[in-house]
């Protein structure tokens, strides 16, 4: 018995919670308003014209919704005054609940173009922050060919929505230093996550945050000052880019060392670059020579460069190493469709190039 009443109390309480939250639905009301109509001017109309409740009920859906078939039809001056007030009160039902209904849509609308959303994709990328910065990367996954949705958490969406001219991207507005704006981005189901937002202090915040709600996703986090590069690891940054550093560096190669200079500027150009830079599964070459995987990847037109292992990366391996199983190549590839095709990676080495595991520093050697 104290299992039956406490179900009975159970569904008592959820039927009062669906009654509370109907009520404050205006759609509901309406509909509510239309279905009570409906009932007094088909039954008026059959008590009064001497039909059964079926047809009057049929005669008052009929008109309340203007079709007026003109099969049943009032005799008597009671049934044509319940036929006037039908047809008023109708009309008036139906625009109320057409306008209703469109002004949600619109609002509906506005509210996800202003970013006051909740987000419930998975494996997704989170770009936290609108920088230049963010906005090229942005721009550079989509010119990458990536075509899974990228959801952008700002603090101004209209700054966003004057500048971006990028499809597929979903607006989250709110602080992202804060859990429920992190959580409406869904960023404990994310697959990667970027922070660039212009100050290293609430880069650090950020990224402290996204790890504790994201142990596994790859973060990467942009540094305006060198000395917080470590920071932003111990915060939980896989990788940190330090871009300013990097910019100045780039400055000065190109005065002392331009040829060097101009390779990096060939690889990084947003759009109608020569080469690219790619990485590629190295699980295929597992047991082989490095000298014997880069002379056949030459005559693919590609040419690898270095190596990741175990989250370290090996720049100009020496010949004689041999391939892991897990390790991953740094190979430049020409900018041709034959070139692209050649490095496509089959089925076995995506399902590998899709596979991440975390790793906090990434050294050269």
């Amino acid at each position: 018995m104290s299992l039956l009443a406490a179900v009975l109390s159970l569904a008592r309480r959820l039927v009062h919670r669906i009654a509370r939250q109907l009520q404050r639905n205006v759609i509901f009301d309406i509909a509510l308003i239309a279905v009570v109509v409906w009932f007094i001017s088909g039954l008026s109309f059959s008590l009064v014209e001497g039909v059964d409740p079926v047809t009057g009920l049929y005669w008052a859906l009929v008109t309340m919704t203007t079709v007026g078939y003109g099969d049943i039809v009032p005799s008597t001056g009671a049934g044509r005054a319940i036929a006037m007030l039908t047809i008023v009160s109708g009309i008036a039902v139906y625009t109320a609940l057409v306008s209703v209904a469109a002004g949600t849509i619109v609002e509906a609308a506005e509210r996800r173009r202003q970013g006051y959303i909740r987000y419930r994709g998975v494996r997704h990328v989170v770009v936290i922050g609108w920088t230049p910065a963010s906005e090229a990367a942005i721009r550079e996954l989509r010119g990458r060919g990536y075509s899974g949705d990228i959801v952008l958490v700002t603090e101004k969406p209209a700054a966003v929505m004057r500048q971006i001219d990028i499809g597929g991207i979903t607006i989250v507005r709110g602080d992202p230093t804060r859990r429920d704006t992190l959580l409406r981005a869904n960023v404990p189901r994310a697959n990667m996550v970027m922070v660039s937002t212009n100050d290293d202090a609430k880069t650090v915040l950020v990224v402290l945050a996204v790890r504790g709600l994201n142990a596994s996703a790859r973060i990467v986090a942009e540094a305006l000052h060198p000395e917080n590069v470590e920071l932003l690891h111990k915060a939980g940054a896989d990788i940190v880019v330090p871009t300013r550093d990097l910019g100045g560096r780039m400055l000065a190669a190109s005065l002392l060392e331009p040829g060097a200079a101009m390779f990096v500027e060939n690889i990084s150009r947003a759009e109608e670059r020569p080469i690219e830079l790619h990485e590629m599964p190295a699980g295929p070459y597992a047991g082989r020579r490095y000298i014997d995987v880069l002379l056949e990847l030459r005559r693919k037109g590609m040419t690898p460069v270095a190596l990741r292992r175990q989250g370290r990366l090996i720049a100009n391996p020496d010949d004689d190493m041999v391939i892991e199983r897990d390790d991953v190549l740094v190979v430049v590839v020409p900018s041709t469709p034959a070139a692209q095709e050649a490095q496509q990676p089959s089925g076995s080495e995506q399902g590998a190039r899709e596979q991440w595991q975390p790793s906090r520093t990434y050294e050269a050697s």
